[in-house]
């Protein structure tokens, strides 16, 4: 079965699929964000309100923090900086939109801030200085995904061998010392293959640590993590499963590195409002209550299985506040192929972001995997790494096999893992780490979809298919530089 999360025209939102307290498997009869209004104290919303966003013009000049070296340092000063800009932008809009009754969740990261409440509340929010425009979204429908079962996989997953991983592991790089955030459905944390890489495991018999580790913009699901869909757990597995039960194999590409996650995804979709709050959360993670955020426990490597449509200027913001402060975002270029470009944003940044394609058991670039250029002519994608029949974690004590360009971003966030744990002076060296998985890739050449950087790129393939040990070497040769 086929597995990709997209935007869905759909639209996208839901305060964080639905805002309220419902599954992300479904958005039930009443109005979601009644429900996550009385839940918090905060306004008397009806079925007659409206959900909006409101972009702000101001943004701040980030491009500072890669002169600050000390990682806890960058981090801070990223958030302080986005934190002074929203505070000053948004203080009229959320005075406003509270004196109404509305649900508010600011948005910093990007200068944004998600509302429900009247209709009106809408047109005045739009009116007010400073306001770069406001729209109104609607609640999406839920589904779940399908996967095919596979059995317990007593040797490597052969998408796993496929980029080389266990030679890596037999110089004994496996990622250790590093975390991926894993923006997806959330993740089912006590799978034998994931809980002991969970970020927030602290020991057999010793109860898990979710602050800092977990994020749902749900109230019912923001004190520990879930795994409605499956998606987000099958992710994870791809990019850090460990060996699971007795008898099995490690399952992901970086057994060694630690996972947090947060659920901003349905299987069929990834609102804005459902992402965004999530990619905040990855920036300056938070207890489980949303409070307290602190940019020292960020990842290094944020995976994003999953694409949008069109571009988002609030997405594009928050790409920029990760690259300053230091963190490589990984992005599924998305299953609308073969056509040219059908690649899919906003994995599409040509040197800080990595933009992920899919290939088949043989290497060859998968039927459905999106081809560039991406929108505005960017080439597309960076790489491509395995992305069918792909075996993995699902809920529960289970396996599965899946395809589709989700699979291949997770399997390249967990070599990108690979790399900064030969290579840690790469660190908060996104735009290094993006070459290095570059100049690691074997290329595949097709100029079906044309070719860029001297005829070394392609918008089929990217540099190619990604080799763990390639990569590693080049990471080391970035890193001595």
């Amino acid at each position: 079965m086929r597995i990709g999360l997209s935007s869905a025209r759909a639209g996208a939102l839901a305060l964080a699929a639905c805002l309220g307290a419902v599954a992300l498997a479904g958005c039930g009869k009443e109005n979601p964000i009644s429900t996550d209004a009385a839940q918090s104290g905060q306004g008397r919303l009806t079925q007659k309100d409206s959900l909006y966003v409101a972009e702000f013009k101001d943004f701040p000049d980030l491009r500072a923090a890669s002169r600050i070296r000390d990682w806890n340092e960058r981090g801070r000063w990223v958030v302080s900086k986005l934190k002074a800009t929203a505070k000053r932008s948004q203080a009229e809009a959320i005075r406003l939109a509270s004196q109404s009754g509305a649900v508010v969740r600011p948005q910093w990261i990007a200068n944004v801030v998600i509302l429900a409440g009247e209709d009106k509340l809408g047109e005045q929010i739009g009116a007010l200085p400073g306001v770069r425009r406001v729209w109104k979204e609607p609640f999406p429908a839920f589904d779940k995904t399908e996967l095919e079962p596979a059995p317990l996989p007593t040797s490597p997953p052969r998408a796993i061998d496929q980029v080389g991983a266990p030679a890596a592991w037999d110089e004994g790089v496996t990622g250790k010392g590093v975390t991926i955030g894993i923006v997806d459905t959330g993740v089912y944390e006590r799978h034998p293959a994931l809980l002991t890489r969970y970020r927030g495991y602290r020991g057999a018999g010793r109860p898990l640590e979710h602050d800092g580790n977990w994020f749902a913009p749900i109230r019912r699901y923001e004190k520990a993590p879930v795994d409605n869909s499956g998606h987000g757990t099958h992710m994870a597995g791809s990019a850090v499963g460990g060996t699971g039960l007795p008898g099995g194999a490690p399952v992901g590409v970086a057994p060694g590195a630690q996972w947090i996650a947060g659920a901003g995804c349905t299987s069929s979709a990834c609102p804005l409002t459902g992402v965004l709050p999530v990619l905040q959360f990855m920036l300056a993670p938070t207890d489980r209550f949303r409070r307290n955020p602190n940019p020292n426990l960020r990842p290094e490597i944020v995976a994003n299985s999953w694409q949008r449509d069109s571009k988002d200027v609030a997405l594009e913001r928050a790409i920029e506040a990760f690259q300053a402060a230091g963190m490589l975002p990984v992005f599924a270029v998305g299953n609308a192929g073969p056509a040219c470009g059908s690649a899919r944003t906003p994995g599409t940044d040509p040197d800080e972001v990595l933009s992920v394609g899919s290939v088949d058991a043989d290497g060859a670039v998968s039927a459905t995997s999106g081809r560039g250029p991406a929108p505005g002519g960017l080439p597309d994608p960076d790489v491509v790494a395995p992305g069918e029949g792909v075996v993995s974690s699902t809920p529960r004590r289970g396996y599965a096999s899946a395809d589709g360009s989700s699979s291949a971003a997770a399997i390249s966030a967990g070599v990108a893992a690979l790399a900064l744990d030969a290579a840690p002076q790469l660190k908060g060296d996104p735009k290094g780490l993006v070459s290095a998985l570059r100049a690691g890739a074997k290329p595949i050449r097709d100029q079906t979809c044309g070719t860029s950087d001297g005829g070394r790129r392609n918008n089929d393939a990217g540099y190619g298919l990604l080799e763990a040990t390639r990569v590693i070497a080049a990471a080391r040769s970035e890193a001595s530089r």
